[in-house]
C-alpha cells in the first residue's frame, strides 16, 4: 500500500472512531485533563488502560481528589500521594482534596497530612479541601502556612483545628467553608474572615461557640450558618449559656443568607439593604416561650426582622412563624414589600401564624408549602384570612407538597383556604404522597365543591 493509501486508512479509522463515539480521544491533552480534574482520582487513574494515548495523562492532571476514601491499604495511598506531588513539582495544583483515614493518634501520619498540604500550597494550589474522618475530634492542626496562600480561591475544610492566627493574606479566596472546625477563640475566626478580602461564599457549620462571632466583610456576597444543638459551651474557664450567644453580621454587599440555629440568643443583621434571599430556621433562643416583658430581646427581633423584610425570595421554617406569632403580641411586623416568593418548611402544622404573615407580603405572588416529615394535621381550623376581608390579592400560585397524614378533611381546608381568598390565582397544586393515593378520587370531588373566587385558577393533583 501506497503513502497516499496509507493515509485514506488512517482517515477513515479517524472517522470510525469518531462515528463510534471515541471522538473523545482527539480532544487536546491540556482539555482532556480540564476534563478528568472533576473526577474522582481512582476513576482518573482507570482511564490509563483505555488505551496507548491514555495511558499517561492521569499523571499530567493538576489535581487530586482523595475525598471520602475508604483507604484499607494505607500505605499504597501515602505512595501514591507522595509519587503525585513529587512528579507535579515544577507545576500549579489546581485542585487538591484530601481526607484523613487513620486514627488521629499516629504522629507521623500526622505529619505526612500536613506536610502534603505545605506541599501544595507551596505549589500555588487554588482549590483545597481537607476532611479528617478519623475519631480524633478534631486534633488535626492545619499548617499555618495557609493563612498566606496567594492563590487559594477555594477552602473547604471539616473536623480540624486551626493554628492561631498572626495574619492572614488570603487575597484570592473567594469561597470558605468551614465544618466542625475548632478556633482558640473568635478572634482568630474574625482575622481569618477579614483577612480574605475577595471573599464571596462563606459556610460556617457545626463550630466551637463563642458569645460573640461578627462577620464583618466588605465582600461578602452569600453567608450560611448551621449550628449543632447543644445547651452549653466553654469559653476558657466559663461555661456560657447559649442565652449569652450572639451574632453580628456586616456585610453591605450580602445577597444571600442562610440561618439554621435554634440555640444562638440574639442575630443582628446590619448593612442588610442588598439582601435578595433569606432561609430563615432560628428561635433566638426561647425554648421557654416569648416574655413580652424583655425589652431587649423585642427590639432585637423587631430589628432582624426588618433587616430582613426587604428581600425578594423567603424560605422560613414553621417554628419561626410561632416565634414570630408571638412577638406580635407586642409589636407591628413590618411590611415585605418586595417579597414576591415565600417557602414554609413545617415542622408541625401549627399554621394559625401564616395568615397574618401572609398579611405583611402585599406582593407576594408564589407560596410553596412543604415538609420532609410526615406530621399530623392540626390546627387548620384556626386559619382566618388577614385583614378585615382576608383576600391575598397579588397570589398567583400555590403548592403544598407535604407528606401530609391527617385526615383528607384538614387538608381540603387548607386547599379551600388559599381558593377563597386568593382574588387573581392562576394555579394550586397539591402534592400528594403514597399514602393519600387512595383517596385521590374523594379529594378530586371534594375540589370541585369549593367556591374559587379567581375564575382562571386551575388546580392540579399530582
Amino acid at each position: 500500500m501506497g503513502e497516499a493509501g496509507r493515509k485514506r486508512g488512517r482517515a477513515k479509522g479517524s472517522r470510525k472512531r469518531k462515528i463510534e463515539g471515541d471522538w473523545i480521544s482527539d480532544l487536546p491533552e491540556s482539555l482532556l485533563c480540564k476534563v478528568l480534574l472533576n473526577l474522582p482520582t481512582k476513576d482518573v487513574v482507570r482511564t490509563s488502560v483505555l488505551s496507548k494515548r491514555w495511558k499517561n495523562i492521569w499523571k499530567c492532571v493538576p489535581g487530586l481528589d482523595l475525598s471520602g476514601e475508604d483507604i484499607k491499604m494505607y500505605y499504597i495511598y501515602v505512595t501514591f500521594v507522595n509519587r503525585f506531588l513529587k512528579f507535579n513539582r515544577k507545576y500549579q495544583i489546581e485542585s487538591f482534596k484530601l481526607s484523613y483515614p487513620g486514627d488521629g493518634n499516629c504522629e507521623p501520619e500526622l505529619d505526612l497530612m500536613k506536610r502534603w498540604i505545605t506541599t501544595v500550597i507551596q505549589l500555588k494550589v487554588k482549590n483545597l479541601e481537607f476532611f479528617d474522618y478519623s475519631w480524633a475530634n478534631g486534633t488535626f492542626n492545619i499548617p499555618t502556612s495557609i493563612y498566606t496562600c496567594n492563590s487559594l480561591v477555594y477552602l473547604k475544610l471539616s473536623t480540624v483545628t486551626m493554628s492561631t492566627v498572626k495574619s492572614v493574606s488570603l487575597p484570592s479566596l473567594r469561597v470558605l467553608k468551614l465544618s466542625a472546625v475548632k478556633f482558640a477563640d473568635h478572634l482568630d475566626l474574625e482575622t481569618l474572615i477579614s483577612g480574605c478580602t475577595a471573599l464571596e461564599t462563606l459556610v460556617i457549620s457545626y463550630f466551637d461557640r463563642f458569645e460573640v462571632l461578627r462577620v464583618c466583610s466588605q465582600s461578602l456576597l452569600s453567608f450560611t450558618h448551621v449550628a449543632q444543638k447543644r445547651y452549653f459551651t466553654h469559653v476558657g474557664h466559663k461555661c456560657l449559656a447559649e442565652e449569652d450567644l450572639s451574632i453580628v453580621i456586616d456585610a453591605p454587599r450580602l445577597e444571600y443568607l442562610k440561618l439554621s440555629d435554634h440555640q444562638t440568643a440574639s442575630f443582628i443583621i446590619k448593612n442588610s439593604g442588598s439582601l435578595v434571599a433569606v432561609d430563615i430556621n432560628v428561635v433566638f433562643n426561647l425554648s421557654f416561650g416569648f416574655d413580652p416583658r424583655d425589652l431587649p430581646k423585642r427590639s432585637m427581633i423587631g430589628n432582624f426582622l426588618v433587616g430582613i423584610s426587604c428581600v425578594k425570595n423567603m424560605t422560613i421554617s414553621s417554628i419561626t412563624l410561632e416565634v414570630i406569632y408571638d412577638y406580635l403580641r407586642c409589636e407591628p411586623l413590618p411590611l415585605f414589600r418586595n417579597l414576591s416568593f415565600l417557602r414554609v418548611k413545617f415542622y408541625n402544622y401549627s399554621l394559625k401564624m401564616l395568615p397574618t404573615f401572609l398579611e405583611s407580603c402585599p406582593n407576594l405572588k408564589s407560596l410553596v408549602l412543604g415538609s420532609t416529615k410526615k406530621q399530623n394535621m392540626k390546627e387548620i381550623s384556626m386559619f382566618s384570612g388577614p385583614g378585615p376581608q382576608g383576600f391575598l390579592p397579588s397570589l398567583e400560585y400555590v403548592e403544598i407538597k407535604v407528606p401530609l397524614k391527617g385526615v383528607v378533611v384538614e387538608i381540603m381546608k387548607l386547599v379551600g383556604y388559599f381558593l377563597e381568598k386568593s382574588t387573581i390565582l392562576k394555579k394550586l397544586t397539591l402534592c400528594l404522597d403514597d399514602s393519600r393515593k387512595t383517596g385521590e378520587p374523594f379529594i378530586r370531588k371534594e375540589l370541585l365543591t369549593i367556591p374559587r373566587i379567581s375564575t382562571s385558577c386551575q388546580v392540579l393533583v399530582l
